[in-house]
């Protein structure tokens, strides 16, 4: 096979012309911006469906290789697979699909037990997906004819908004979190990410460019004299290389930086065997990669490998689980192409929810197998086969080496993709599912049809079908990101006048009836958004309402018991759940409803306080306790809440409770209800619930672990507060020879003197021995004296008279004899600043104890 792809095919206005450079240049600069921009998506789909009609009017199998039209049936496998996922099936079929016992039931008890229905449980997603499918489809068939000329400028546009993007994110990593210079809100502030909304994205396009960027050189090389083949353009290939490197790094991408290594070793392949030009490449981006060897010691490369210490922490491990189970409830049928969001919500675990609700599998091949089930299995296996099959018989040596070095560039991209595809979605973005349809066709591609395969009319027929899907496809992609931009701004009443068979539209008009205290008139939208996804949350919700506003309670509270299994993220479902199960004292039910609103940010006073009731309940208390044993974040707002509304016999019964578990409370935890019952005097609770959440000691943080760096100049009792003393600093630090990890650091400029640290105390009765370590700092300065000041006394206290004792590198240990009367319930450790020498000095202070030294102290 000659290199020469389609060398001879005729310059169009779509294939040679500017048409399809203005559709790829508008693909790779706004494909990036994600479900959340609408009308850019609308835009790269309507570009590809007037586009698809030129090019369907002059497409021939003649001449095409057994690679093409494979794919090409394969292509219309996935539409048919889409259209097959959107034709309703009659209720003895889709009743008996897998996973289909949810939205039965849901059917039943809305009366519509012989309704039909798709295949697909969202088949409004399932339908847009077809549209959305066009631009990379067009690149395919685009760049599988393309000439060695249009694929040139192919490249150069791609290369071009990569070398963009690679610049814009540099700039973004190094203008930090918040900077202008992001195009689209972004979840990963601080990172580059480039014209694109996720960092993973923009490290898969540049990790793209990078590969084909020496193909480019290679394709322009034969245009040039042989003097000319490895200067300019191998100096500007090396320099784009580097530019490209250093946007995957500002990414801080963890797969994108373990692929970066693999992607400069492909673009070394690709310009060794280019050629002679290509071996000048070779040492270029051979330099590139020692280079980046060179910069790991470097503080900006080892920031960004820290983000690896976190691998453990990632979140996708069990997005992945998650997506295995309902894998196993819905194969093989599937269910359906764009249901992710509606089904993952079903199988998430309580413990697992959060504010951010997951929006796809970070696994496309895991993603595939639920919503496309064993047909896109298979789908997906043979594609993979196609390529590999292709790529084999494009290796062989019997092509010119240029031929080779441009299969192995797009073979390393799709490795990239497949990689890629494993912990993300890359294919899910606009511009990278056009590259990657780019790389498909160059690898399919065939020569071009003879001059008398070219010639003749096309046939009437087919312009007047393919007018009539054009006009067909852009009436519904102006639809679809239109009725999408109205959804994204919660006006349901246009998203429904614009496209009624999208059920996101009614379900939004079915909620703002039912938060108007309208629950009568949401069931009419309700019906129509469960006619088209019957497990729509929001529409089964405001349904259920609708029926009890009506007097039809059986079928509204079972309609919104059913609501139960659609997951824990339905708000106002949750809430009436949590009401139903309390009405019937079910309390783990009630807590754990309870849990998935608090956890999700939704920690309200009322509900913190309806908490707080259970847990004076002796039948409720035991689920509170199990909620609070897995350490969820509303843990510490829950043991505020104690504090501010709770008696002291509920606080100590939960803190017991929990002290049986595998989770007990910490001496921080009860700060709150310690305060509150300093505040009312009650001391010998406040020592009670003290050591029940097992405080240490009978001084609060006596060695400065748990204080935060810089201390309050308030505090509960038995914890560490500054007094704010003019001319005096305290502070939380590590010594540089510390005595046991963090100390107090106190500071002073030489003329401070009074009180700078204490702490309230709730001794009893007794004799104590105090004791504290001391290393000064500097020459001179402030002396140190301790106090315990009883409140109820009007005469100042005295300094306690303390006995030194040198210890090891510099810190001596400082004692004293204590005597705390009966009329003193409540006490005041105060660290005082003596001195005034106005010689600025420093010094820390640690392992601040007291102890019983007799029976009477109890």
């Amino acid at each position: 096979m000659r290199f020469a792809l389609n060398k001879f095919v005729p310059r169009t206005a779509i294939a040679g012309g500017r048409a399809s450079e203005l559709f790829l240049l508008v693909a790779l600069l706004l494909g990036g911006a994600g479900r959340a921009h609408p009308f850019l998506t609308g835009l790269i789909c309507l570009l590809s469906v007037g586009l698809l009609f030129v090019e369907g009017q002059r497409f021939s199998w003649a001449g095409r290789s057994i690679f093409f039209k494979i794919a090409c049936f394969l292509w219309g496998a996935w539409f048919l697979l889409l259209l097959a996922q959107v034709t309703p099936l009659s209720p003895t079929i889709w009743h008996g699909l897998p996973g289909r016992d949810g939205a039965v039931a849901i059917y039943e008890l809305a009366g519509w037990t012989g309704k039909w229905h798709a295949l697909s449980l969202t088949p409004d997603k399932s339908w847009a997906v077809i549209f959305v499918s066009l631009p990379p489809f067009l690149m395919f068939l685009l760049s599988s004819r393309a000439s060695r000329e249009d694929l040139r400028r192919y490249l150069v546009i791609f290369l071009g908004a990569a070398t963009l993007s690679a610049a814009l994110g540099i700039l973004q990593f190094g203008a930090g979190a918040g900077s202008p210079f992001y195009p689209y809100d972004t979840a990963h502030q601080g990172a580059g990410v480039g014209l694109f909304i996720n960092r993973n994205h923009q490290a898969t396009f540049l990790l793209l460019a990078i590969i084909l960027s020496p193909a480019l050189h290679a394709l322009g090389a034969e245009r040039r004299s042989r003097a000319a083949r490895g200067g300019r353009g191998g100096l500007m290939v090396f320099i784009l290389a580097m530019i490209l490197s250093g946007g995957v790094l500002a990414t801080t991408s963890r797969t994108g930086i373990m692929l970066l290594p693999f992607a400069i070793l492909v673009a070394l392949g690709v310009a060794y065997i280019a050629g002679a030009t290509g071996r000048k490449l070779f040492w270029g981006l051979g330099a590139v990669a020692l280079i980046g060897l060179a910069m790991i010691p470097t503080p900006i490369v080892q920031h960004i490998l820290e983000r690896f210490s976190t691998v453990a922490e990632d979140d996708r491990g069990a997005y992945w689980s998650n997506t295995r189970h309902a894998i196993g409830q819905y194969f093989p049928a599937g269910s359906g192409l764009g249901s992710f969001r509606t089904i993952y919500p079903m199988v998430e675990p309580l413990e697992q929810v959060g504010p951010l609700r997951v929006n796809n599998a970070h696994n496309d091949y895991l993603e595939v197998a639920l919503e496309a089930g064993l047909p896109g299995v298979i789908l997906v296996f043979l594609v993979v086969a196609l390529i590999v099959g292709a790529v084999i018989h494009g290796l062989r040596r019997s092509n010119p080496p240029r031929r080779r070095a441009l299969i192995l560039a797009c073979a390393g991209g799709i490795f990239i993709l497949m990689g890629f595809s494993l912990v993300d979605y890359p294919l899910r973005m606009r511009s990278i599912a056009v590259v990657a349809a780019l790389l498909l066709g160059l690898i399919m591609g065939a020569p071009a049809p003879s001059a008398s395969q070219r010639k003749g009319a096309v046939p009437k027929a087919r312009s007047a079908i393919l007018a009539v899907l054009a006009l067909l496809a852009a009436w519904q992609v102006v639809a679809i990101q239109w009725a999408r931009s109205a959804i994204l701004a919660q006006d349901g009443e246009s998203a429904v006048e614009v496209a009624p068979w999208m059920a996101e539209g009614w379900s939004i008009r079915a909620d703002a009836d039912d938060r108007a205290d309208k629950p009568e008139a949401a069931i009419v939208p309700a019906r129509a958004a469960l006619a088209i996804a019957p497990l729509d949350a929001v529409a089964v919700r405001a349904l259920g309402l609708g029926l009890l506003a009506q007097g039809d309670r059986p079928r509204g509270n079972s309609m919104l018991e059913t609501a139960a299994i659609l997951g824990w993220r339905e708000e106002v479902t949750q809430y009436w759940l949590v009401g139903r199960a309390l009405e019937f004292r079910a309390f783990d039910a009630a807590i754990a409803r309870m849990d998935a609103l608090l956890r999700r940010d939704r920690a309200t006073q009322a509900l913190l306080s309806q908490l707080v009731a259970i847990s004076a309940d002796p039948q409720g208390r035991q689920a509170v306790i199990s909620a609070l044993a897995v350490k969820p974040g509303w843990r510490q707002a829950y043991f505020n809440a104690l504090g501010r509304e709770a008696d002291v016999s509920t606080s100590l019964a939960m803190i017991t409770g929990l002290d049986r578990t595998s989770a007990p409370v910490s001496a921080n935890e009860t700060a709150l209800i310690r305060w509150r019952l300093g505040d009312r005097g009650d001391w010998q609770s406040v020592r009670h619930i003290w050591a029940a959440g097992h405080g240490k000691g009978l001084v609060g943080d006596g060695g400065f672990a748990i204080a935060t760096e810089t201390l309050d100049k308030s505090a509960p009792p038995l914890a560490w507060r500054s007094t704010g003393l003019a001319g005096a600093h305290v502070v939380i630090a590590d010594p540089d020879t510390s005595w046991d990890g963090q100390a107090l650091m106190v500071t002073s400029d030489g003329f401070a003197q009074g009180p700078v640290l204490a702490q309230t105390l709730v001794l009893a009765p007794g004799r104590y021995h105090f004791s504290f370590l001391y290393q000064p700092r500097g020459q001179g300065g402030s002396g140190v004296a301790w106090r315990i000041i009883c409140p109820e006394e009007e005469m100042p206290a005295p300094a306690l008279a303390l006995r030194w004792k040198n210890m090891r590198e510099g810190w001596k240990k400082g004692e004293a004899l204590i005597t705390v009367g009966a009329q003193c319930p409540v006490q005041q450790l105060q660290l005082d600043l003596e001195g005034n020498d106005a010689i600025s000095s420093a010094f820390f202070i640690d392992d601040v104890a007291l102890g019983p030294v007799d029976s009477s102290a109890h």
